[in-house]
């Protein structure tokens, strides 16, 4: 049993008194209370710093708070308030036990009224299990214990030895106070604004709680007002008289109408007039408590479903120009001046949507958004998989623990208009685009539980969409980083895309490396480049490349942040190109780093600009003129080449988000050789007389914002003379340059050069396959693989050279429970199951070492070449 109290509203009646004097000591729970830690008592106390983010590691996953705590001089409740605490939490006073508390975002407390003495002792317990088996999770931190936003992240499969180690948040991470009140408090206030006739209405709903064994009668006071504009002459107020019985709740309706009611806008359509509603809580002539919450009039319409996407704001469809956000990892180290420079950003870039990762920020960034009129798409603190193959207690855990956040959830942000949508789960492993995780896809993990999600938001509340899961209906495109080249995004038609781009280093000069403490020239898996977040895979096989391959820090930072910026540029402006046929939006992956990291962040964690930020601020301009490549190839990295013998082929699109926009325009296109190529001789000469720029005009109508794209002209020109192009597009209206843009290409007779499949990264290869289990069979050789690092698939195992030369004709079995069977295009490779392969030549191999050289693929892993070593006894000796 637990008296929790939920507390999204502050009271603000009696005053408030935040709590200081804070000692900790690191414990279990169980030992904890076996040494009566909860009156106080027990060795080791040490002064501690509250609000603090703690990290939870092995050995020490809880902590333990304690502070005295003289009787407060008011005669009414008082009511201990815990701001947010990873992530179990349990409180006593006086070794009282008050409750018990799950779940890291919102805040709550306990009624110590009843339990204070002249001198109290207040104790807390703050548990965060750790847990290494990510499929199996079933703690919901989001982004806190799974995924790439986190120091050690996912990816490097709890491979980095010491002093890295596996940690979750844990600890007191906001303040800790006593709020002073009467008898009654407000448990929540729903505020309900919409439309009738042109006219503001307002449905309030509030429920009241009576803290007293007595039952109480009073009266609510509403004052609705508007909050820093004239949209109001003078507050309208109303009353409603309450009777609650003792130790009971009590749930309240009105309607006010608003005459000349404003809508909030989205910062690029207008402005975002906000309300207040005010309500005092009244009892025996005296004031009980005192809220007040802020809201706004405006209205979403949708319909979204497997294969169908519409999303409207005040009548108005929005192609939404967006970006992921995970501000901080240290929750406490996240200051509102922050959340607000981070907001002036992402306006600055032209970016008007941010979709929240798996967890739910302070309370300030959604006030700062829904003053800025950013729109906020808000997820469940749900990633990955969790509750795999897990006892049935462990998956009722989860499932109960996920219903009681969401609606937690929703009850602390429903009256920010800037939230206009919800998730449930980020990245689950049911979807068809994770069929690379084997089983846990197979049997659809998690699907239940996020459709029941889905459901209760509807029900909750029905004013917004909701998703299941991210990557269900929408598209996480992962192309240019985890799998293709860019220029297979020009082939992508999504609904939307909430999810695309890929890593870059920091600036060189960014403070961000004093943290990540890799020093130059470093190996190509520094264990604290991927502690940072580095994924070396990714880097090799479709990024500049590793290290090894760089001449500096300096050009590896040109070079990975000139790589980012091309690819968000592109993905971003093809998406728009696709405006509502079929595409609703765009969203960069991520707006900042989280921590010091080498990321996707478009700014890293000092907030130093990329060059992708000012790339997407170009790409998401409100009236755009796009160049899209249609006959060229990709350069390696990046880069476009074009065939001499082969027309130039470019589609000039023009995409308009801008409401002052529209009307005949005019679209001037050039094309120009900047750099020719060294040639001597008749070459040189021939050359010289081949045409070398060329330049158009089309005229179109600029669509309005509810129109999609347009295709302007369509480029078509022989380039005969090699080198370095560039191609310019003018959009014009009325003679005044609305956009320019340009784009360069190569034209060349040379192909790209063919990228080596680079070795499997150690740390990697060490965790699918017994590096020295290269065995001697009759028919040839076996070796052993072991898959440590998530469930996956397996989609290539080819084996190449044995002892330095090609192997001869040869066939790839696998042990199964019936003998051995020819290895499939896709194989099931579970976490911790050790396979047999064979590998059948037909000959035994002779005494002594052996390495086996072959190429090895990992569907979502990573792929590349691995080397099998073992010894063959001499049998004669």
């Amino acid at each position: 049993m637990s008296d929790c109290i939920l507390m999204p509203l502050e009271q603000r009646s009696g005053g408030r008194r935040e709590l200081s004097g804070w000692e900790a000591v690191w414990m279990s729970l169980g030992e904890g209370e076996a040494e009566r830690l909860p009156f106080g008592r027990g060795s080791g106390w040490k002064p501690v710093g509250v609000p603090r983010q703690l990290s939870s590691g092995e050995g020490r996953q809880a902590v333990w708070y304690r502070t005295a705590l003289p009787r407060p001089d008011h005669s009414g409740r008082v009511l201990l308030r815990i701001g947010g605490a990873f992530l179990a939490t349990n409180a006593w006073i006086n070794g009282r036990l008050l409750g018990s508390h799950y779940g890291h975002f919102g805040a709550f407390g306990f009624d110590l009224t009843p339990y204070l003495k002249p001198d109290n002792e207040l104790v807390i317990c703050c548990e965060s299990p750790i847990e290494v088996q990510l499929d199996r999770k079933r703690h919901l931190m989001g982004h806190f214990n799974d995924g790439e936003l986190r120091p050690y992240p996912a990816s490097a499969y709890m491979s980095l030895g010491e002093p890295y180690r596996w940690e979750v948040p844990l600890g007191l991470w906001r303040s800790v106070e006593l709020e002073y009140l009467g008898p009654v408090t407000v448990d929540w206030l729903r505020l309900k604004p919409h439309f009738e006739a042109a006219d503001g209405r307002l449905d309030v709903e509030v429920r009241l709680r009576n803290l007293d064994g007595r039952q109480m009668d009073g009266e609510i006071d509403l004052a609705v007002s508007a909050a820093g504009h004239g949209g109001m002459p003078a507050p309208l107020r109303l009353r409603r008289e309450f009777r609650i019985a003792g130790g009971g709740d009590h749930t309240m309706t009105m309607r006010l109408a608003l005459p000349g009611a404003r809508r909030w806008e989205p910062w690029r359509f207008g402005e975002q007039p906000m309300y207040r509603a005010e309500m005092a809580v009244m009892v025996g002539g005296g004031e009980s408590a005192r809220v007040e919450e802020s809201f706004a009039f405006r209205d979403l319409k949708w319909d979204i479903g497997s294969r169908r996407w519409s999303f409207e704001v005040n009548g108005r469809p929005m192609f939404l120009r967006g970006a992921c956000y995970a501000p901080a990892y240290r929750l406490d180290e996240l200051p509102t001046d922050r959340i607000a420079a981070d907001i002036r950003m992402a306006k600055d870039a032209n970016i008007e949507a941010l979709r929240v990762i798996a967890n739910v920020l302070p309370r300030d960034f959604y006030r700062l958004a829904d003053a800025e009129g950013m729109l906020v798409l808000q997820e469940m603190p749900l990633l990955g998989s969790y509750a795999y193959q897990a006892r049935a207690d462990d998956t009722r855990f989860f499932e109960t623990s996920a219903r009681a956040l969401q609606s937690e959830m929703v009850e602390q942000l429903r009256n920010h208009p800037s939230v206009v949508m919800w998730i449930a789960h980020d990245e689950p492993p049911w979807l068809a685009v994770n069929a690379d995780m084997g089983d846990v896809n197979v049997v659809r993990q998690n699907h239940s539980i996020d459709q029941d999600l889905k459901g209760a938001f509807e029900s909750l509340d029905p004013t917004r969409p909701a998703l299941a899961a991210t990557g269900d209906i929408d598209t996480h495109v992962q192309l240019g980083w985890e799998s293709g080249s860019w220029k297979d995004i020009l082939d992508v038609e999504p609904l939307i895309v909430t999810s695309f781009g890929a890593q870059s280093l920091p600036a060189a000069d960014s403070p961000v490396w004093d943290d990540i403490h890799g020093r130059w020239p470093v190996a190509d898996d520094e264990p604290a480049w991927r502690h940072a977040g580095f994924q070396p895979v990714n880097w090799a096989e479709r990024g500049v490349g590793l290290p090894s391959s760089q001449p500096s820090l300096d050009a590896y930072v040109k070079a990975s942040q000139d790589y980012q910026a091309w690819l968000i540029r592109l993905a971003a402006e093809h998406l728009r190109t696709r405006k509502f046929e079929p595409c609703w939006g765009a969203f960069a992956f991520h707006l900042v780093d989280p921590f010091p990291a080498i990321g996707f962040g478009l700014a890293d964690a000092d907030r130093r600009p990329k060059a992708a930020l000012e790339a997407l601020k170009d790409a998401f301009r409100a009236t755009r003129i796009i160049v899209e490549p249609m006959s060229a190839e990709p350069d390696r990295p990046s880069g476009i080449l074009q065939r001499p013998d082969r027309p130039f082929t470019a589609r000039l699109v023009v995409v308009n988000d801008d409401p002052q926009v529209a009307g005949p325009g005019t679209v001037r296109w050039s094309v120009t050789r900047e750099r020719a190529v060294s040639l001597r001789g008749v070459s040189k000469l021939r050359d010289a007389t081949l045409r070398k720029s060329y330049s158009g005009v089309a005229q179109c109508e600029v669509p309005t914002t509810s129109e999609p794209a347009i295709h302007a002209t369509t480029v078509n020109i022989d380039l005969p003379a090699e080198g370095v192009y560039v191609i310019e597009a003018t959009l014009m209206i009325a003679g005044e340059v609305i956009d320019r843009t340009q784009l360069r290409f190569t034209v060349t007779t040379s192909s790209p050069l063919e990228r080596l499949r680079p070795e499997l990264p150690r740390y990697l290869a060490d965790r699918l396959a017994d590096l020295q289990s290269l065995h001697a069979e009759s028919d040839g050789l076996s070796l052993v693989l072991e898959n440590r690092t998530r469930p996956a698939v397996l989609t290539t195992l080819t084996p190449i050279r044995l002892d330095g030369l090609t192997l001869p004709r040869h066939e790839v079995q696998v042990e199964t429970h019936s003998g051995r069977a020819q290895l499939t295009r896709r194989l099931d490779f579970p976490l911790g199951r050790r396979m047999r392969v064979y590998i059948v030549t037909g000959q035994s191999l002779s005494a002594g070492g052996h390495a086996l050289e072959m190429d090895i693929g990992v569907a979502g892993v990573g792929s590349g070449r691995v080397v099998i070593e073992g010894t063959v006894a001499n049998l004669s000796s």
